[in-house]
């Protein structure tokens, strides 16, 4: 049978029996191999199973960064289960609102959540329960097919609510086995870095365990300049993902850190054609790769491969497709266009939104047997047809990595009490990364404290969602053609 055709738990348990020795997963001083990780998620699988988990269900995992988040992964999927990752760093309103969207039936956790518990809410407490010490040699699991659900991620959704999208295991698959855009060997090491909520974490974890690497835990809850350069010298990191954002900041402030890398992955938004260029002279025998891709394809739908011999002139291009993925560049009558809106199919799309909304889907048997997915991105073929990303179609932007809604910040603002208009654009700072800045207009003769809109905000919004900027105007000033007067509101700054 062939890998595409394969669950994720069919190719895991292939690797465990191939090198039940590997070392598996990392985490400060401790490890596991690959036998080890399967007898013990065993374990927990026959716990989840007890407790009444079947296949179809969805798991939430809120635990902190450790070698039992991963166990515990493992062990939703033996079940057939689907997980939920959450972002301990997120509001509890924002983790609570993806629970109950997911329907969740169980948590496993190892972290203080009453404000996320509810009276139908089954709870699993891995720090105070020695199902995840306890070893299992056997366990019979689930059937799970390829197309069958593996996990659920939240996105920022054009409507001003997250949208929870819905995974199968082909599309893990798709991404980290035989693709054309990196191989993974048995000698790597993975730096689990992402938010385990953040769909460049399924490259990390599964790039590793399907293909009997190594994935080193990152140990901070969040960056740290140094404990990132020690852990990648602790552990041998060889592989490693980087936002944009945070690619820049290493590359600018301690690019040395990078020296043990034999590929460097970086995306989420447009990289800076001189960084990347640094880091091909100062780290022998590098391959930097941009990677492309919505989180309704799985992380990566393009990839583009730069080395000391193959360098961006210019604009760094996202790339051609990789592996089990269809592009097509079509205009609003789904015609074939340069530029035009980037629409892509393949093993990678996922099974849709869990509210059963298809709006960015649809069939075309005259382009793929399977869905289609309207990204939303405009892109166009540069001279060598390579894919170039030019920008947004609609109110959504990258920042930091991180694909957001202005609409959903929007709604927030507006949520407070005393605020009663406020409109958002982005901004470049001198090194070329974009940030976000929100002007607001208080109450009538109402005066805002914008620290303390921060604060209030912070309960409803992850910090990547957060404006960088708040001004406070008593007018939404706009142009001649009716859009938000942005210089007239700088200039009126005291």
């Amino acid at each position: 049978m062939q890998h595409q055709d394969q669950s994720v738990i069919d190719i895991f348990k292939q690797v465990v029996a191939k090198y039940p020795d590997n070392i598996a997963l990392k985490y400060q001083q401790e490890q596991v191999t690959y036998r080890q990780l399967d007898q013990l998620s065993n374990n927990v699988a026959e716990c989840l199973r007890n407790n009444g988990v079947v296949k179809g269900d969805t798991v939430s995992i809120f635990m902190s960064r450790s070698i039992n988040m991963f166990i515990a992964m493992v062990a939703v999927l033996k079940c057939g289960a689907a997980f939920l990752p959450l972002d301990t760093n997120n509001p509890a309103l924002r983790n609570r609102f993806s629970i109950q969207k997911a329907s969740v039936k169980l948590m496993i956790t190892d972290l203080p959540c009453n404000d996320l518990l509810s009276a139908d809410l089954r709870l699993i407490e891995s720090n105070n329960n020695s199902v995840f010490c306890s070893s299992l040699a056997d366990f019979v699991c689930t059937d799970t097919g390829k197309d069958d659900l593996a996990y659920v991620m939240f996105t920022s959704g054009s409507t001003g609510e997250p949208k929870g999208v819905k995974v199968p295991h082909r599309a893990i698959v798709r991404l980290v086995i035989d693709t054309n855009y990196i191989d993974i060997k048995t000698s790597d090491a993975i730096l689990q870095l992402s938010s385990p909520a953040f769909d460049a974490s399924i490259l990390e974890i599964w790039g590793a365990l399907l293909n009997g690497a190594t994935l080193a835990i990152y140990s901070g809850q969040m960056f740290d300049p140094n404990i990132f350069r020690n852990e990648i010298r602790q552990h041998n990191v060889t592989i490693l993902w980087l936002t944009a954002g945070l690619f820049h900041i290493v590359v600018e402030n301690f690019i040395n850190a990078l020296s043990p890398l034999h590929t460097l992955l970086a995306g989420g938004d447009v990289l800076n054609p001189n960084a990347v260029n640094k880091v091909l002279d100062t780290i022998e025998g590098i391959t930097v790769i941009n990677g492309y891709g919505p989180t309704e394809n799985t992380t990566f739908t393009c990839c583009h491969r730069m080395t000391k011999n193959n360098r961006p002139a210019g604009t760094v291009p996202i790339g051609t497709p990789i592996t089990g993925t269809d592009i097509f560049i079509l205009d609003d009558q789904l015609k074939m266009a340069s530029p035009g809106e980037l629409v892509v199919g393949g093993t990678g799309i996922s099974l849709g939104y869990i509210d059963g909304n298809r709006d960015a889907f649809f069939n075309d048997t005259s382009k793929s047997s399977g869905l289609l997915y309207k990204t939303g991105d405009i892109v166009r073929y540069n001279d060598k047809n390579e894919i170039e990303f030019l920008g947004r179609k609609d109110n959504q932007v990258k920042i930091r990595g991180f694909r957001v809604s202005l609409d959903e910040i929007r709604s927030s603002l507006l949520d407070l009490e005393l605020v009663s208009d406020a409109a958002l654009w982005v901004q470049q700072d001198p090194g070329g990364d974009q940030f976000l800045v929100a002007v607001l207009k208080p109450v009538k003769n109402e005066k805002l404290e914008l620290s303390q809109i921060r604060k209030k905000l912070a309960y409803t919004l992850p910090n990547y969602m957060i404006p960088d900027q708040l001004i406070e105007s008593a007018e939404l000033p706009l142009t001649r053609n009716g859009k938000l007067d942005i210089q007239s509101i700088l200039l009126n700054q005291p």
